[in-house]
């Protein structure tokens, strides 16, 4: 049985990441956990100035988090939901990422989902805050990023984006081969480069992610870096429709040029489809 744990803010952005979520494993038995977290925010606590008035602020906030949790139960409960699918929920005092982070260490989850808000008037995805977070905290379990415009439709084209540095491991590769094989998904691998050539490594590197992959549909691309990787990436998922874009979370990779501090408030990617970050296995 899958085990996702499913972040919500009670949004009509996280509540389209659950029914993605449950419709991308519709044929698979899950337990989804789905998580809302909760803390005073510090204007709050500044003009706050007895113990007593914390407390009930704190009971609020709370009472808040815990109906809102019933609400997207029985929500969940009245659109007939698969019976191998359950669903339990969590409400738990703290930051986002503070409570993943001890919720991933004292149990184990197969995958972390989280939505993401679009930005108004155009067709791009901004990668919010929290989920940059998270992306930065090296959680040991994937996170998969559901635009608020991406409705689930079927999965045919998986972009595995990667500059073939490094040696690849099953258990990083293995999220992607499940995501392909219960979708009947092509996998294709991209090399974002600067250089005309693969060098020895990368050439190593991508002959070792094709036996991975040898019993799965998929093939190899390299594509010149424009004026900047998220846009070299697009114009390639434009080509194919890919329906989802895979990276691994490692030094030096992607997500980490994607999510360094210079540019955290303008990441963008002109696409509306999901993006899964798989750890790295060091």
């Amino acid at each position: 049985m899958k085990r996702i744990l499913v972040t919500t803010d009670f949004s009509d952005k996280a509540w389209n990441a659950l029914i993605y979520a449950i419709e991308l494993y519709k044929n698979v038995p899950c337990l989804f956990t789905i998580l809302n977290t909760y803390e005073l925010n510090s204007t709050q606590l500044l003009t706050t100035v007895s113990s007593q008035r914390v407390g009930y602020f704190y009971d609020s906030i709370k009472l808040g988090s815990e109906e809102g949790l019933e609400m997207t139960l029985e929500d969940i409960n009245n659109s007939n939901p698969a019976s191998h699918h359950v669903f339990k929920t969590i409400s738990k005092l703290g930051s986002l990422t503070e409570v993943l982070m001890q919720m991933t260490v004292a149990d184990s989850f197969d995958l972390i989902l989280m939505s993401t808000k679009g930005m108004t008037g155009a067709k791009e995805v901004f990668i919010g805050s929290n989920a940059i977070r998270v992306l930065q905290s090296k959680f040991n379990t994937p996170v998969l990023i559901v635009p608020e415009d991406a409705y689930f439709e079927r999965i045919t084209n998986i972009a595995f984006a990667t500059d073939f540095e490094r040696i690849y491991y099953r258990s990083e590769i293995k999220p992607i081969i499940d995501l392909a094989k219960i979708n009947n998904a092509a996998i294709r691998m991209i090399h974002v480069h600067d250089q005309p050539k693969l060098s020895l490594t990368q050439n190593y590197n991508s002959k070792r992610l094709e036996e991975f992959f040898r019993h799965i549909k998929n093939d190899f691309h390299v594509i010149p870096e424009f004026t900047s990787i998220k846009k070299s990436i697009q114009v390639y998922i434009e080509e194919l429709e890919i329906n989802m874009l895979i990276m691994i979370n490692y030094e030096h990779s992607f997500i980490e040029r994607l999510t360094r501090e210079a540019v955290i408030k303008k990441i963008t990617f002109h696409t509306k489809i999901p993006f899964l970050v798989i750890p790295a296995d060091y």
